[in-house]
């Protein structure tokens, strides 16, 4: 095996502040390479967060469309991505290795399956309110391949899911469940609602958090 690289060190513009989220749109780069980036300020401590986020079995937890991770050795991890709520639904599967590992500061990835081509950065920053962490992924979707894995499973855009990942890290860390709307009741909701209801990712499934196990 070569000897892996880490992610391309990408620039962004200043990102527009939403309360505590903040999130720059996603590029394209001219090999056709979609990169999302979305940053959270989370209540925890950047230990504990870095500490989270390397416990790869607990993943589906937190991350849709993860129906299991498993450790293959210390820095290869075996992903399953599919609908978790649907048995027998498409399943994607590849190998990811750690190529970059900075304790409580750094992780970075990239697949290692020739088919799926991913690769993402999370750092962990503390400040004065918590800790920003900062979520980069960049993925390759070309034609005839599986491209992005976890966009090939999912309801979303990659830009979309790196924004969701992260918001549902931050839930999971600060209170250890995951807030869903689904089973509440509701009237019709028209074609408006059912435009809401795809905008907010009510058809998505929710990853169930820590106080659903």
């Amino acid at each position: 095996m070569s000897t892996p690289q880490n992610p391309p060190n990408y620039t962004f513009p200043m990102a527009q502040q939403d309360g505590n989220r903040y999130f720059v749109p996603a590029d394209k780069t001219d090999d056709g390479e979609i990169i999302g980036r979305s940053v959270q300020i989370i209540r925890q401590d950047a230990q504990t967060l870095f500490a989270m986020w390397s416990d790869i079995v607990s993943i589906p937890l937190w991350q849709e469309y993860v129906v299991s991770v498993n450790p293959v050795s210390e820095r290869v991890s075996h992903w399953v991505m599919g609908d978790p709520d649907d048995a027998d639904g498409k399943r994607v599967e590849f190998d990811s290795e750690v190529t970059e590992l900075v304790p409580g500061k750094k992780i970075a990835w990239r697949s290692i399956t020739d088919d799926v081509k991913q690769s993402g950065v999370v750092t962990f920053e503390e400040t004065a309110r918590g800790t920003r962490v900062t979520l980069v992924q960049v993925g390759k979707v070309p034609a005839g391949a599986l491209g992005n894995a976890i966009a090939a499973t999912a309801k979303r855009s990659p830009r979309q899911i790196v924004t969701e990942d992260l918001r549902h890290f931050k839930q999971f860390a600060e209170t250890g469940e995951i807030p869903t709307v689904k089973g509440q009741p509701h009237g019709d909701r028209g074609i408006s609602g059912t435009i809401k209801k795809w905008m907010y990712g009510e058809n998505n499934p929710t990853p169930p958090g820590s106080s659903q196990q």
